[in-house]
């Protein structure tokens, strides 16, 4: 189960970085689907916490799949931050009423990669 680890770690580590490096280059591009645009500063928030936060999460996630000892907590981050992402999406569908395309696979995204760290986990060796 341990290299199934490593392949979570890599996959969610690629991704976020892909995502990250997409938000940081073109913002309001990548986010015009849901109706996100803005001004030269709000472009320069969704560069900086968007972009910026998923280059250093899948920065992280590559690292923690490199090292044994850290992968463990790395599939923590890759359930905790998407099962985050994901509850909160649900919230905000849930009080907008609002559903989109981009919102239908970024949930997939999001609760498959939750699921497939959880499962992972429990597939990891417990010391005694």
């Amino acid at each position: 189960m341990d290299n199934f680890g490593k392949w979570v770690l890599v996959l969610a580590g690629l991704g976020f970085l892909g995502f990250g490096a997409a938000i940081t280059a073109a913002p309001a591009e990548v986010l015009a689907g849901v109706g996100i645009t803005g001004s030269a500063a709000g472009l320069v928030e969704l560069r900086a916490f968007y972009g910026g936060l998923e280059l250093g999460l899948g920065t992280f996630l590559l690292a923690c799949a490199a090292r044994p000892a850290w992968r463990e907590p790395g599939l923590w981050s890759v359930a905790l931050v998407n099962g985050g992402i994901a509850a909160a999406r649900l919230l905000g569908i849930a009080l907008s009423g609002e559903f989109t395309g981009f919102f239908a696979g970024a949930l997939v995204w999001e609760l498959g990669f939750t699921a497939a760290a959880i499962l992972a986990l429990r597939g990891r060796p417990r010391p005694d």
